[in-house]
């Protein structure tokens, strides 16, 4: 079992470290290839990704990964980003945080890596780094070929390293693409299978590191043969397995059918049954038809050469020499010829005659001529004034008198006054109406402003809505719990470990609603944030017991402890391992 830790670093903050688009990109596609059971994973948590860390971030991230190994497992570091080598033959990685002039005490070192791994309980271990070492080989820097001398102090029998060119052509414009160069034939290699059977080995359905390396060689040469993969191991350590390869049956037949150098209209249409049947993507079947035939173009490519070549030495030489003879039969041997080669001419290139369309004749649109509307003769007519409708308004609904308006002598003081002011009693009475109705409209909305029990409260920050959810979880009430925990989250809390705290907690009360499948993505979430949140680790073991997947169970019980024993948290370490020993013991 393969279990990945991917790492992107392209981002700085230190403006003389050249910054990388692609590591972004790099991590996601591999994530997400890694993370299909048919490729790598069984499960998605075997896959874990840091995306632009500091120097500490790092260090905390790798040695809880490869402390939380197991001696069965299979440990993969991938790396993308740059790379630097000193003049004292020490590779550094900077990270988001580094100085590139405190280089020594700012970056990561690969001799830092390596003591890591020593100390990691897998027994096969495998560092792939697709890094820009542009700004390593420069002058008064150490030379290319040194690079040898670090890696081969790096690897042991049991520990392989791969890395991308490490020539100065291979720059940052390597890594600006959509994927890195040598991250993407990672990828066609993993996605296809295709590397399964290279450097000469059987294919068996997986990928080791020497077909890898020796897959991505071979593009390379086909398409940029200044630049040359590097891989550096000893004994065994050049057989560590990878991934599966899937598509195992289609590559064999592809394989079989491309034998003679191309694939016949009936071997095309096997390969397209077969895909259908297998549910194969097309473009994936096709990036396998290709991969097929390369070394069969490849070859044709070489003897053209050779041919090309020998005709130019025999217009100048003729008989030739056999010093010359010789020559060329070094020549045959270093391209791969054989000794009495039939000449593969050069596949055939189906071309259609393509027949242009006929341009569009233009379109005309008729133009509709305006016509004018006959104007009627309008007789201006005066119109009253604003003021004066109003004031007729008024005076119709006898809210306003009018100054010439009989009215009877009011025998009260309240209508004299009102008499002396000339003011209607129908305009007081509208504007008590008014004000009851305005009281009325205050008190609903005062009354609709106030909280109803059980209503959503009044939280801003993500901390408010945490010590909310805490709260609702001590009264019992695990939906409101989750409701406010998710809220929080929503407010994309910081740092990280305050999200892998939020997901637990919302994980447990999950669980208590007996929602196991929730529950689980949280744990997973939380681990994903925080690797060293042991009771995560010791919850989800609890669920996966549940299930019946007692070596998922196993495996993260053991996590749990060495976390626990790390913390010093001896009672919760001994449950852990009270519950390894129980799935352990055969079942009565």
């Amino acid at each position: 079992m393969t279990e990945a830790l991917l790492i992107g670093i392209g981002q700085y903050d230190d403006a003389n470290l050249q910054p990388l688009a692609a590591p972004d990109r790099d991590v996601a596609a591999l994530q997400e290839l890694l993370r299909r059971p048919d490729i790598g994973a069984s499960r998605t948590d075997e896959v874990t990704v840091l995306n632009h860390p500091t120097l500490q971030q790092i260090r905390d991230t790798i040695e809880t990964f490869c402390t939380l190994r197991d001696p069965n497992e299979t440990v993969l570091i991938y790396i993308s980003g740059n790379a630097i080598v000193t003049d004292q033959r020490e590779l550094f990685l900077p990270c988001r945080n580094t100085s590139r002039s405190h280089l020594e005490q700012t970056a990561y070192s690969l001799s830092e890596l390596k003591a890591e791994l020593e100390s990691c309980p897998a027994r096969q271990q495998t560092v792939i780094l697709d890094c820009c070492f542009s700004g390593t080989f420069a002058k008064d820097m150490i030379a290319p070929e040194d690079f040898s001398a670090i890696a081969e102090s790096f690897v042991s029998p049991s520990r392989a390293l791969l890395t991308s060119p490490i020539s100065i052509e291979y720059s940052a414009k390597h890594k600006s693409n959509r994927n890195s160069t040598y991250t993407q034939l990672i990828i066609d290699a993993f996605e296809t299978g295709m590397a399964d059977g290279a450097a000469n080995q059987p294919m068996r359905g997986e990928i080791n590191v020497t077909e890898l390396h020796a897959y991505i060689a071979t593009r390379l040469q086909d398409s940029l043969p200044a630049l040359s993969p590097t891989l550096h191991s000893q004994e065994q350590g050049y057989f560590i397995q990878l991934v599966n390869a899937p598509y195992l049956n289609f590559r064999q037949e592809a394989m079989s059918l491309a034998s003679q150098g191309e694939i016949s209209i009936v071997g095309h249409n096997i390969l397209e049954a077969l895909r259908i049947k297998e549910g194969i993507p097309e473009n994936i079947a096709n990036a396998i038809r290709e991969d097929a035939l390369l070394p069969h173009r490849q070859q044709a490519e070489k003897q053209r050469q050779y041919e090309n070549i020998r005709e130019q030495v025999s217009q100048r030489e003729s008989p030739l020499s056999d010093n010359t003879q010789a020559e060329l039969m070094q020549l045959r041997q270093l391209y791969g010829l054989q000794d009495n080669p039939l000449v593969t001419q050069p596949l055939p290139v189906d071309s259609a005659n393509a027949t242009l369309a006929p341009l569009p004749t233009e379109i005309e649109v008729p133009v509709e001529a305006s016509v004018e509307a006959p104007v009627e003769n309008e007789i201006p007519v005066e119109a009253p004034t604003t003021g004066d409708r109003l004031t007729q308004f008024l005076r119709n609904r006898r809210i306003l008198r009018s100054s010439d308006e009989a009215v009877e002598p009011a025998t009260d003081p309240a209508s004299r006054f009102l008499q002396e002011r000339n003011i209607s009693p129908e305009l007081v009475r509208l504007g008590l109406a008014s004000l009851a109705v305005l009281a009325l409209f205050g008190a609903v909305l005062w009354a609709l402003f106030q909280p109803f029990p059980n209503s959503r409260p009044q939280i801003a920050t993500a901390d408010g809505w945490f010590e909310e959810g805490i709260r609702k979880s001590k009264e019992g009430n695990h939906n409101a719990a989750i409701a406010a925990y998710t809220e929080a989250l929503n407010l994309s809390p910081t740092p990280a470990n305050r999200a892998a705290n939020l997901y637990y907690n919302r994980g447990v009360e999950y669980a208590k609603n007996s929602n196991f499948d929730q529950a689980f993505a949280d744990y997973n979430e939380a681990i994903r944030l925080d690797p060293k949140l042991a009771d995560a680790y010791f919850n989800r073991a609890n669920i996966a017991a549940k299930r019946g997947d007692r070596s998922s169970a196993i495996k993260d019980y053991r996590a749990a402890a060495r976390l626990y024993q790390a913390q010093n948290a001896r009672n919760l370490q001994q449950n852990a391992q009270n519950a390894i020993r129980a799935l352990e013991q055969p079942a009565t």
